[in-house]
């Protein structure tokens, strides 16, 4: 695992990865300073205080503070995110470099994308919401976190990089037999994906080692392709 792991992280130094790190990070700017200039000139044009004066002039620079902290805040999920749609790139690059041999992925349907990530999403909410009261238990939270979201991201990456060449049936009956050991994985990802600065890379890291992590596994395509 930490070979796999060590791997993923090595291949930054290839174009198609830098690419998508960059497209996340230009991305998550132009979206975010976007929104905030939006906020920015609909709240100025706004007036708070009748009389003007510093209480006006106070409430600017607070409302300006305040868009600041949010920038700050929804830069790294903004980054995340629009990276994440690049996902496929990244594993077409370890796919080329590691295992030239492997055979065609296939065409995925559309509708079969947004069933899988809509049942994912439905999933994701609905454990969140049930370890919510355990944040009145401390370290039982932070087990629960880190069990939970294990689960969910060995899920949503091992599903990323395998229905490239299973159908979602399939997949799902494949990730259910090898469950605990995906599980192991996804703890550790889960704990990259709360590393300050890491967690803007984290997606990308996190696609690149479930290509070899699954292949290893003997899961990602068929034995006699393996």
């Amino acid at each position: 695992m930490i070979n796999d792991f060590m791997k993923s992280v090595a291949q930054f130094s290839d174009p198609r990865f830098r690419k998508v790190v960059l497209i996340g990070v230009a991305g998550a700017l132009a979206t975010i300073v976007g929104l905030w200039l939006l906020i920015w000139f609909g709240l100025s044009s706004i007036t708070f205080f009748a009389d003007g004066g510093w209480l006006e002039s106070a409430a600017d620079w607070i409302l300006g503070i305040g868009l600041a902290v949010l920038v700050v805040l929804l830069f790294p999920a903004a980054t995340v995110l629009i990276s994440s749609l690049l996902l496929d790139q990244i594993a077409d690059a370890v796919e080329d470099k590691h295992y030239p041999t492997l055979p065609e992925t296939r065409p995925q349907p559309i509708s079969e994308a947004l069933i899988s990530g809509l049942k994912f999403a439905a999933t994701a909410l609905a454990l969140n919401i049930l370890i919510l009261p355990l944040l009145l238990a401390g370290p039982v939270y932070i087990i629960a976190f880190y069990g939970m979201n294990g689960y969910l991201l060995s899920r949503e990456y091992f599903e990323l990089v395998a229905i490239r060449r299973y159908d979602a049936r399939t997949v799902e009956a494949i990730r259910k037999s090898r469950q605990k050991k995906l599980w192991l994985a996804g703890v550790g990802l889960t704990f990259l994906m709360t590393i300050p600065l890491v967690n803007l890379v984290a997606p990308i890291i996190a696609t690149a080692f479930m290509v070899h992590y699954s292949v290893r596994l003997g899961t990602y395509v068929p034995e006699t392709a393996v």
